[in-house]
């Protein structure tokens, strides 16, 4: 496999915002974790679901999921955070992206900074893992190339039904479409990504699923402005004590993982201003599989 990024390369990082591709895993690693979730996903328990992008995929999937935790554990996809931001590493979200064939989801100009409620985004990392290939066809990521040295930019809610963003923001500033850099990736290759620059992503007009986990690693330095938040640490040591850490999972979807969940989902609900979904209420009383 190659190298994980070169001093040279997190240069690059720091001036444009992104770098890729870094291989993190095989294509073989990649493509069975690809399996099993979109087994999940049309298997009956994410049926049990009204909304299970939103109750199970988008931000916490890690607490629930083995194949998340294997990913947030992975000695490589660690090594490429840690050559951005250093050795001690919180992962504070997973977003599990799932584009049906053929299906019209998409992604809006936006940062993923907006409703985060993090002190500093230098000291922050978006890992985003292709268990899928990434294609033009598919709907791969864009970005906008030195888009992160804007700081944050205001954004517009729309909860447009097809966008695969919560709220559905867009970025409210011009995008030179021309200048913006397709991200195309193999099965088991990995992005990084600054939490301010500007990205996106189109409908997978393929055949095939595009499956995309996009994994946020911070470090323990970093505050939440909330006052209140919660991550699990993954690599070196937590000596500042700013957020509450988050146990392990130990058995996927069992009633201490939704407990757990329910839990973290809460505190983000509380910070972001979001009420829970009925999905997620049901959650934490152990909707899961028995």
């Amino acid at each position: 496999m190659a190298a994980m990024p070169s001093p040279s390369q997190v240069a690059d990082f720091r001036a444009r915002g992104f770098h890729f591709p870094v291989r993190v895993m095989t294509e073989d690693e990649a493509g069975a974790l690809a399996e099993r979730i979109i087994a999940f996903d049309q298997g009956p328990v994410a049926a049990r679901y009204a909304d299970v992008a939103n109750s199970l995929y988008r931000f916490k999937t890690y607490l629930v999921f083995e194949w998340a935790d294997t990913l947030v554990h992975h000695p490589r996809i660690l090594d490429a955070a840690e050559a951005v931001i250093g050795p001690d590493l919180l992962v504070w979200s997973v977003g599990m992206f799932l584009k049906k064939p053929r299906s019209p989801g998409f992604v809006s100009w936006h940062q993923d900074a907006t409703y985060y409620g993090l002190d500093d985004a230098d000291k922050v990392v978006n890992v985003w893992v292709a268990l899928t290939p990434a294609t033009l066809a598919n709907g791969a990521m864009r970005f906008a190339p030195g888009s992160h040295r804007l700081g944050q930019v205001p954004h517009r809610e729309t909860y447009d039904r097809d966008n695969l963003i919560s709220r559905g923001e867009v970025a409210d500033v011009a995008i030179d479409e021309g200048a913006a850099v397709d991200v195309l990736l193999g099965a088991g290759e990995a992005s990084l990504h600054h939490l301010y620059l500007l990205h996106s992503s189109a409908p997978n007009r393929s055949d095939d699923h595009r499956v995309g986990i996009v994994i946020r690693f911070i470090r323990p330095d970093v505050k939440p402005l909330s006052g209140r938040d919660c991550a699990m640490l993954v690599r070196g040591e937590d000596r500042f004590g700013h957020f509450e850490l988050e146990p392990r999972l130990r058995r996927e979807m069992d009633a201490d993982a939704m407990a757990a969940h329910a839990r973290a989902m809460a505190i983000r609900d509380g910070n972001t201003g979001h009420r829970p979904s009925a999905d997620r209420a049901a959650s934490a009383m152990g909707a899961g599989p028995a």
